[in-house]
């Protein structure tokens, strides 16, 4: 089957190969010399019994013999005379023409000559055709070509012959001898194609050795340096002499030698790790290391070294990159888990408390929308600095984003007595960083923080739980205004109370949980209910009826506000067209507080009026409360839904006018009809003068502007009957009268039947 294959191969052989060509016009030098001396042989030989057509045929072969060689050595001297395909050729026809030459020695001269000249031409025939199969072995198909030609009219001519039994016996000696000429080409083009293998095998190692991009280099049992390739020379930035034969026992990395050493033991070692070049140079090296046989024994072994410094401080880079802040150089939110990880990780925290104290700056919005965010930048990185240089090195400092900052101070005591003890000092030292003035690009800023103190307890592993404890501490700070407090489970116990409340609102709406009061607004003059506010009451299935204050923010939040608000108009609606359906309408209108967030809606105003038309409800039924604030945020916007409205004729009031940025201008140009004071304008007016004062101009502006006014608030009789002094156009509403309460009272009480 191997030698049918070989033969297949023989078949595909392309003819322009340059090496075979080449290699069949150097061996024919020698062997048609060689020829050339047995052709003479042969003719002198015999001459006495073939007399000149013997001479006549070494004479032709020899002339085609010389000029074989001649072509021999044109081909060495100018090969560009012809193509390849040409030489090759012509190297054919004119060995298979000397093989038809030679061929008739055993065909057409055996016969007339005698028996043991017979021997002698079969002898020289075998002899040329065995030193052919050599000098044409680079072609198998010239070479088999020319020996078949030789011995094919021999075999014939010998069949032809007289005596059969030995001329079958020396017809099948010729024909096994013919095999076994083939077998020997075959396996000499086999050996030629695994030499040719082995050789580009050996090239291509030598290339990949030469070129490949990382250093190479072997060495010896004895650990001396045999071999290198340029890159090794590179890398390492030695002179050759210095480097062949070095003793890789003097290596200064020692774990790079041990894994040299082992290699030798016949098991393949990895390294990973620096590598000192000289005292301002040290590569970051990845090595493998292999075992080097030859003949079943160890040789020594090689070493391909791969260069990774740049890998290794582009990902030292990265890494450093991805765990701290780009703007101040502290360390980031991701620093921040990966420092308290090896925190809880020490076998310190087995017994020491730590601190964390969460910072967040003030007003630091105020500063990026007032003066810029380059402002703000400068200002984070002087924040930043000062905290570094004022707090000392046992504490590590983080900036999370924005404008909070984290400050860990690891393992202080074994007590938590002695450990907040400290931490009302260190507290301290924080706030000392914000007492001098921050100048920043010509401004002087005031700065404070609020900061919220975790004791972190020992072998307290959850970092997630730290950092929200800290940072719900922290919004406690700020929310208190006290610009410091410390973390308690009560506040963590309110604030899931507050997320579920929050979860719990969403399925208020869709349950229909809420209900509508009723405040009345009372004449001071003669305590008529002509008007009434109407506020929404939470029915919560657990807790009972909670106030908008416990949840008109979670509203807000959660994005619910706009829901909450039409599901109010809806049922206001409803309320009124039963009421005066049943005739028990008898005052002037029902106010309803809108949020900002709403009033601002898109179509409003257009939603609102559709709802009073579907309702049949007439548009002074209904008066929207807006708070002072929204409408001096947004005032243009405002103004513009305020006018479509009125237009419409709905009333609109100012409410908690004072208790935002009051200004006359906005009063002025508004188009409302009623302001509603707030309640912190009353509550101190019995006993402070001042108070009095200032609620009087607050109601001569009122008068000025035709506005009509009501005081919110109002809990005792004093305050009612100063009031009334001061004005006894007023209207009032608050405890004293009444507090809020459910439509059907409210109907009951004071409403007519």
């Amino acid at each position: 089957m191997d030698f049918i294959n070989l033969l297949q191969k023989i078949k595909k052989l392309q003819s322009t190969d340059q090496m075979v060509i080449s290699t069949l016009y150097v061996l024919s030098e020698k062997s048609i010399l060689a020829a050339m001396s047995v052709v003479v042989l042969t003719a002198v030989f015999l001459f006495s019994s073939l007399s000149y057509a013997i001479v006549i045929w070494s004479a032709v072969l020899g002339s085609l013999l010389l000029y074989r060689l001649k072509e021999a050595y044109i081909f060495k001297k100018m090969p560009q005379t012809y193509t390849m395909e040409v030489w090759y050729k012509r190297f054919a026809c004119m060995a298979f023409t000397t093989a038809f030459l030679i061929s008739l020695l055993g065909f057409a001269f055996i016969h007339y000559v005698e028996a043991y000249y017979q021997l002698f031409i079969v002898t020289v025939l075998v002899g040329i055709t065995a030193a052919s199969a050599i000098s044409l072995s680079a072609d198998p198909r010239i070479a088999i070509g020319y020996i078949t030609i030789i011995l094919f009219p021999l075999i014939a001519a010998t069949l032809a012959g007289s005596y059969l039994q030995m001329q079958s016996v020396l017809v099948a000696l010729i024909v096994l001898y013919y095999l076994s000429q083939l077998m020997m080409i075959a396996r000499s083009y086999k050996q030629s194609l695994q030499n040719k293998e082995l050789q580009e095998s050996k090239m291509m190692l030598h290339d990949i050795f030469k070129e490949a991009p990382m250093a190479i280099f072997s060495y010896d049992s004895q650990l001396h340096i045999t071999n290198f390739n340029p890159q090794f020379h590179t890398l390492f930035g030695q002179h050759a002499e210095e480097m062949m034969g070095f003793d890789l026992n003097l290596l200064p990395e020692r774990k790079l030698f041990a894994a040299m050493e082992q290699a030798l033991e016949g098991h393949s070692q990895n390294y990973a790790g620096t590598y000192p070049i000289s005292k301002d140079r040290v590569l970051w090296l990845e090595a493998k290391c292999f075992p080097l046989n030859g003949s079943g024994k160890r040789l020594g072994g090689i070493v391909i070294v791969d260069d990774k410094t740049k890998e290794h401080f582009a990902l030292k880079e990265l890494a450093y990159m991805a765990q701290h802040d780009e703007l101040t150089g502290l360390l980031n939110r991701r620093g921040l888990k990966n420092y308290m990880q090896e925190l809880i990780q020490d076998e310190k925290h087995t017994s020491f408390y730590s601190l964390l104290y969460y910072l967040d700056l003030d007003e630091f919005k105020g500063i990026n929308d007032s003066l810029g965010h380059s402002v703000g930048d400068h200002v984070l990185i002087a924040v930043s600095d000062r905290l570094k240089t004022t707090l000392d090195e046992k504490c590590e400092i983080f900036r999370l984003g924005g404008d909070e900052f984290v400050i860990v101070r690891p393992y202080i005591f074994e007590e938590k007595t002695k450990t907040k003890e400290y931490a009302e000092a260190y507290a301290e030292k924080i706030k000392n960083v914000f007492l001098e003035v921050f100048a920043i690009k010509g401004f002087h800023l005031h700065l404070q923080a609020s900061i919220g103190i975790i004791v972190v307890d020992p072998k307290e592993n959850n970092i997630e739980e730290i950092i929200r404890h800290a940072d719900l501490t922290m919004y406690q700070a700020k929310k208190a205004k006290k610009h410091l407090s410390y973390y308690d489970e009560d506040l963590d116990r309110a604030q899931k109370e507050l997320f579920m409340l929050q979860h719990e609102l969403t399925a208020a709406v869709a349950n229909n949980q809420f209900e509508v009061f009723f405040q009345p607004i009372v004449s001071i003059k003669d305590n008529r209910v002509a008007r009434a506010e109407t506020l929404i009451r939470w029915n919560h299935p657990e807790k009972g009826l909670l106030a908008p204050a416990d949840f008109i923010p979670l509203a807000i939040k959660a994005g619910l506000l706009g829901e909450i608000t039409w599901w109010m108009v809806d049922a206001l609606c409803q309320i009124i067209a039963n009421w005066k359906k049943e005739n028990q309408w008898s005052i002037s209108y029902i106010s309803l507080n809108v949020n900002a967030r709403q009033l601002l809606e898109e179509n409003f105003a257009q939603l609102f009026l559709a709802k009073l038309k579907a309702y049949h409800i007439e548009s002074d039924a209904i008066m929207l409360e807006i708070t002072e604030r929204s409408l001096i945020d947004n005032f243009e916007y405002a103004q513009g839904i305020i006018n479509t409205l009125q237009e419409h004729g709905v009333k609109c009031a100012i409410n908690d006018f004072g208790a935002g940025y009051s200004s006359l201008a906005y009063l002025k140009r508004l188009s409302c009809n009623t302001l509603k004071i707030d309640k912190e304008f009353i509550k101190d007016i019995v006993d402070d003068p001042k108070e009095i004062a200032l609620l009087t101009a607050i109601l001569d502006i009122g008068r000025q502007f035709n506005y009509r006014t009501i005081v919110v608030g109002v809990e005792n009789e004093a305050q009612k009957s100063l009031l009334a002094e001061l004005d006894d156009q007023l209207y009032y509403q608050g405890f004293y009268f009444n507090e809020p309460m459910p439509q059907d009272e409210f109907a009951q009480r004071y409403l007519c039947v």
